[in-house]
């Protein structure tokens, strides 16, 4: 104890010292002579009173010296707000627009409802490729077949209506499903025996197997799964449509109102997203079915963002206007052959057991040399250029990706031999299946606007024109979707040539248009030798050997002419850099808009 008090005295000499020489060292500048008094007052305090009154000398001095004045503190920043409250989005209408999109339409046609609800799977927005949404994890079972998915906690629904749980999946699947569910995929619903584990944990029991179930699930397609409020449903007594308003879900935006053929209006929703939160308080999907008027809207600043043909665009970008290049290459630009269909019993048609086998057997499409040669009527490059701008990448077999392992470089090396541009080939075609001057090809060609497919009638018109070259006598069908859909539903379509887009490609491709095997059924030409190999390459789901095996169904894709392929199409959007900063375009699903939290707003 001694030793320290000993430290301890030595330590204050030292400061003493070392004091008074920096006082004595010190010049003649009067702040420094202070600061020295005043620091040895600090130190020494107790050593002597002497001390202690030159330390209140100089105390004293320093008081009198005039005091600092104190900054201004700073203005909070200005918060800065978009420029508009609400974002008008126009498109075409809708070709398909029911009270109740959950039940009757086919996946991606409500496209604007990827604003309210989100899917248990999602897409990445660069790739393509599947990311969690709703589902945090998925795997496949042992059966090799069946799916289980680990929900995502603490996500909150629209309104009153608690956190999402396993029990919105049963109940928006067995909506899917119902027994009057005209969805694409209700037999695909219909055959998953849900397992709810927990509140969290759901198991998809799929007793035979179904390679899409997947994408089926995820936000590749809009309506397909996308969890509704089980509350809402029965508070909405069960079976809701629009004419109130659709089942609560979980997307970043919330249903406002809709008027039937005029627009789809949706709010921000007033709390944290566990995903995002937009710049824009409402957006407004608005329907424009004429090109030229939505340009003018555009350029006037009735709305923000639209799809325009490339004339159009060209324009907008004069007047600067900024454009957005989907980042997915989603959407083939094919002509579906539609009539032959296998005379099975489906929906509204019961099978006759026609000698031929088919629904129709005077159909034209049935006969091969005619379909090669409706094919070779058309010059794909001169489309290309004309509304795609020189940037379509031509299609050598429909759906299949070229980029993906099952290619067979055979394809593109006979493409220009087996269906390229060649009229006098095409005639010649004509001719050997026995048609000519006085017993002309009849054939109708699709030509309605499409909403989202701003080239659609061009194309079409173009299409019509060439047929008309070859001696085809060709009647543009302007017959509204909802009559074609009735016509339809009872396999009464015959020799019309319908313009297609599509973002599903192989696997699911040649379920939805080509085979009699599941629903839907109609929307394009069925062949027997096909369905033996679409059979094929569904009996599994280990994608490596279903690649394989498709090769063998675009051997035969190839061979049969099953479509005339023309190409794949970038998508583009216009928009008003005024208001929109940037917004980087996905392009999935099915080149709709999409990704909505990619729309940055301009502020002031």
């Amino acid at each position: 104890m001694a030793r320290l008090l000993r430290g301890s005295s030595f330590a204050i000499i030292v400061g003493l010292m070392a004091v008074m020489l920096m006082a004595a060292c010190s010049g003649d500048d009067e702040s420094s002579s202070s600061a020295a008094s005043s620091s040895s007052s600090t130190t020494a305090a107790s050593s002597s009173s002497s001390t202690t009154a030159a330390a209140s000398s100089s105390a004293s001095t320093t008081a009198a010296a005039p005091a600092a004045t104190a900054a201004p503190a700073p203005e909070p920043a200005k918060e800065l707000k978009p420029v508009v409250k609400t974002l008008v989005l126009a498109t075409a209408a809708p070709t398909n627009e029911t009270n109740m999109p959950w039940r009757y339409e086919s996946p991606r046609g409500p496209w604007f409802f990827a604003t309210t609800h989100e899917s248990l799977i999602g897409a990445d927005a660069d790739t393509g490729e599947h990311v969690p949404q709703l589902a945090e994890s998925w795997s496949i079972e042992p059966d090799g077949i069946s799916v289980r998915f680990k929900l995502r906690k603490g996500v909150r629904f629209h309104g009153d209506n608690g956190d999402f749980s396993a029990a919105d999946v049963a109940a928006t699947l067995k909506n899917h499903g119902e027994e009057d569910s005209r969805h694409t995929h209700r037999s695909q619903y219909r055959a998953v025996d849900l397992e709810i584990v927990s509140p969290n944990e759901i198991v998809y029991n799929i007793s035979k197997s179904n390679p899409e179930i997947l994408n089926n699930s995820s936000s590749w397609n809009v309506i397909s799964g996308e969890p509704f409020s089980a509350k809402d449903l029965a508070t909405l007594g069960g079976d809701p449509d629009l004419t109130s308003r659709p089942p609560a879900g979980t997307g970043g935006f919330q249903f406002v109102e809709r008027t039937q053929g005029v627009n789809f209006i949706v709010e921000r929703v007033p709390y944290e997203h566990w995903r995002y939160n937009s710049d824009w308080e409402r957006l407004e999907f608005r329907w424009q079915s004429e090109s030229s008027t939505r340009l003018a809207a555009l350029l006037t600043e009735e709305i923000h963002v639209t799809t325009l043909p490339l004339d159009l665009q060209n324009q907008a970008a004069s007047s600067g206007m900024a454009v957005a290049t989907g980042q997915v290459m989603t959407r083939e630009r094919t002509a579906l052959f539609q009539g032959p269909l296998i005379d099975k019993s489906y929906g509204g048609y019961k099978a006759t057991g026609t000698a031929c086998g088919y629904v129709h057997c005077e159909d034209p499409f049935l006969n091969i040399k005619v379909r090669q040669a409706l094919s070779k009527a058309v010059d794909r490059d001169a489309i290309n250029t004309a509304y795609f701008g020189g940037k379509g990448v031509p299609v050598h077999n429909h759906a299949f990706v070229p980029t993906r392992s099952y290619w067979n470089p055979e394809w593109d090396k006979n493409f220009d031999a087996a269906y390229g541009y060649d009229p006098a080939a095409a005639r010649a075609l004509l001719a050997e299946a026995g048609y000519n001057t006085s017993n002309p090809l009849s054939i109708m060609v699709d030509g309605v606007g499409s909403s989202g497919l701003p080239e659609k009638q061009d194309v079409m018109e173009s299409l019509a024109g060439y047929f008309t070259d070859i001696g085809v006598k060709v009647q543009l069908d302007s017959r509204d979707a909802t009559v074609l859909r009735a016509i339809g539903r009872k396999f009464g379509v015959t020799g019309r040539i319908q313009y297609q887009t599509s973002n599903i490609v192989d696997i699911q491709t040649f379920r939805v248009h080509h085979c009699s095997c599941e629903s839907p059924r109609g929307g394009a030409l069925e062949l027997k030798d096909l369905e033996k190999t679409i059979a094929f390459h569904r009996e599994i789901i280990d994608t490596a050997e279903v690649y394989k095996r498709l090769r063998v169904t675009g051997d035969e894709v190839f061979r049969l002419h099953t479509a005339i392929p023309m190409v794949w199409k970038p998508e583009e959007l216009v928009y008003n850099p005024n208001v929109v900063a940037s917004y980087k375009w996905s392009g999935v699903p099915l080149g709709t808009i999409s990704h909505f939290e990619r729309f940055l707003a301009v502020k002031k």
